[in-house]
């Protein structure tokens, strides 16, 4: 390819509802790639072919991102990850890339394949200066430093691991192009350019794609009640430490007292055993809500995944007839195998999500036994008021004025996960129906594209 470029300070534009598509083989080393990869990259398409897929790469990337990639992709698993990459005449472009493994029929790694789009997320925003301090602590202490610099910043942001952040960044991007996506698919509507006459494919592709849409907006109640979740945590959990520290205080008035206090101590007693009991139930709902949220992050990414490769068939299909009939030939069968690893992949969704479901269940009882001892605190709270009426010189109109807060304080945050709750559970088969017809969907198609592999 002769010298390698010097990086301009130029962007090479590409437009949001642009995708790109590339596959390598199991070296790293381009097998085919789309209009937009050539256009955008500036190189020919003879170019690309052949090369390795590190002739796009730009100085600017810490050399630690592309390690997670390969370690990521050669234990078969999709990695997704902002790149920088620079085109022929030194101009950069920020990608999105979204790299899975190929697996034949017998579950063997064939080849590569890259689904690119243009970051335009609020995490997006956060990649450029972390990767030049990453960079920057790559030449002090090399990539272990970097990797440090990575993960020190995905935990300030909240987040346990690579993992788990990708998954959140794959979302956030697939819904900031939402409308865009959804729009490019509506135009493609009249579209008769398919390869093999193949407009029944086009068809029942897109169709797959409303339902997956579809799907989607349904499955971000889920989305919304996790988000509920990490507004609420915190204040529930702190209830059963209040209620111990009331009833502790109310104790020691109790005592203070004697005999004249006998009333209090007894309403102090089941003050504690009703904190007690709350705070079992508190932990408990911890580890339902951590398992939940992690349920909700899954399906939401397996989701999404679907989501990326259906929008690029889709596009594949109405550029197809731009290829040479060996591209044709290879990235039909490409998408067939993509297909293919989509229907096990997605066959997990249907698992996830009654699994997320059963643990919204548990955590509605949870969450209802709660409800209970709140009413029965509520209670001693208007016994307690009455008896401090009869007595003078004590605190325990302070302390169960502040019994009263909690009450409200706690009944507050109970109702707004109460109702949100109850609304997905009522959902449940109508959950499970449509991911049942997105399986039927996508099962259909993969047997239409099959049938059209096998006549080649």
């Amino acid at each position: 390819m002769g010298k390698r470029p010097q990086p301009v300070n130029r962007e090479s534009v590409f437009a949001p509802e642009e995708i790109f598509f590339s596959t390598t083989d199991l070296k790293g080393i381009i097998l085919s790639g789309n209009d937009v990869f050539v256009r955008i990259s500036k190189y020919s398409k003879d170019e690309l072919t052949g090369s390795p897929h590190n002739i796009i790469r730009h100085p600017d990337m810490p050399k630690i991102v592309f390690k997670l990639l390969w370690d990521y992709i050669q234990s078969g698993k999709t990695i997704v990850a902002y790149v920088k990459n620079m085109a022929k005449d030194g101009s950069f472009y920020w990608v999105l890339a979204t790299v899975m493994p190929v697996v034949d029929e017998s579950g063997k790694i064939t080849e590569y394949m890259s689904i690119r789009i243009k970051p335009t997320s609020k995490y997006f925003s956060l990649i450029p200066e972390l990767y030049a301090q990453m960079l920057e602590a790559e030449k002090e202490g090399g990539m272990e430093a970097s990797y440090t610099v990575l993960m020190e910043a995905l935990k300030s942001l909240g987040y346990r691991n690579y993992e788990d952040f990708m998954k959140d960044v794959l979302v956030e991007e697939l819904k900031d192009k939402k409308t865009i996506f959804n729009r490019v698919i509506s135009s493609l509507e009249s579209s008769k350019s398919c390869i093999l006459q193949s407009e029944i494919i086009m068809k029942k592709a897109k169709h797959l794609y409303s339902s997956i849409e579809g799907l989607f907006g349904k499955l971000s109640r889920f989305e919304n009640l996790k988000n509920l979740f990490s507004q609420k945590a915190e204040s529930v959990y702190k209830i059963a430490d209040d209620i111990r520290l009331t009833a502790l205080n109310s104790s020691v008035e109790s005592l203070r007292l004697g005999s004249n206090g006998a009333v209090f101590s007894v309403i102090s007693a089941e003050m504690r055993k009703n904190s007690e009991e709350e705070s079992k139930i508190i932990k408990q709902m911890k580890v339902l809500i951590d398992r939940n949220t992690q349920e909700i992050k899954d399906v939401m990414y397996t989701l999404s995944l679907l989501k990326l490769e259906i929008f690029m068939f889709i596009n594949f299909l109405n550029t197809i007839d731009k290829l040479e009939e060996g591209e044709k030939k290879a990235d039909l069968k490409n998408f067939f195998l993509l297909l293919n690893s989509s229907e096990m992949f997605f066959r997990q969704l249907s698992s996830l999500i009654s699994g997320s479901i059963e643990s919204l269940k548990e955590l509605d009882r949870k969450i209802k036994r709660l409800k209970l001892l709140i009413e029965e605190l509520e209670a001693m709270y208007f016994r307690g008021l009455i008896e401090a009426g009869h007595m003078s010189g004590t605190n325990f109109a302070i302390i169960f004025t502040y019994v009263r807060e909690l009450v409200t304080e706690t009944k507050g945050s109970i109702l707004t996960l109460e109702e949100p709750l109850g609304h997905i559970l009522e959902d449940e088969s109508i959950l499970h129906n449509r991911v049942e017809v997105i399986l039927r969907e996508l099962i259909d198609l993969k047997k239409t594209v099959g049938k059209k592999v096998s006549q080649l």
